[in-house]
């Protein structure tokens, strides 16, 4: 069974915030942290559950949480803008040991629809930026996943 699949069992049909495996992952201030389940690292990114784009890039890639935009074209663009900036609020190391990676914009259980993105990296070092960012037409949080050298 996909660790995906463990998580979800894990949390339940009825989480609670304030504790378990749900907890942990609501239990932390900032953008992302490290959470350990089954053997492995989960990277938690993200505040609150909401819409998730994924970018590929030669090293890794961007993962552009949708806060508001007028569209996915002025989302995309504008991710790509803040991250050129190259000013991030947060950062964070970790390893990538399983090339299969999946996104979830939420836990998700058995039988939903709700979106996921599954995607292969190169096993590696790896660093994560975050940093939230807004102009008057959209509002993100924009995050880089980067292979270290």
């Amino acid at each position: 069974m996909r660790l995906a699949d463990e998580w979800s069992k894990a949390i339940g049909d009825t989480p609670e915030p304030e504790s378990g495996l749900y907890g942990e992952v609501c239990g932390s201030e900032g953008f992302m942290h490290l959470i350990s389940f089954q053997g492995s690292t989960v990277v938690r990114i993200a505040e609150e559950p909401s819409d998730l784009v994924w970018i590929f890039t030669d090293r890794g890639g961007l993962i552009l949480q949708w806060v508001g935009a007028d569209s996915l074209d002025d989302l995309v663009a504008f991710g790509q803008k803040i991250a050129a900036a190259n000013e991030w609020q947060e950062t964070l190391d970790f390893t990538i040991a399983d090339p299969e990676l999946r996104i979830m914009d939420s836990c998700g259980f058995d039988g939903d629809d709700q979106p996921k993105i599954d995607f292969s990296i190169d096993p590696g070092e790896y660093q994560i930026n975050a940093t939230y960012a807004e102009d008057s037409d959209t509002m993100a949080t924009v995050f880089r996943l980067t292979k270290k050298d």
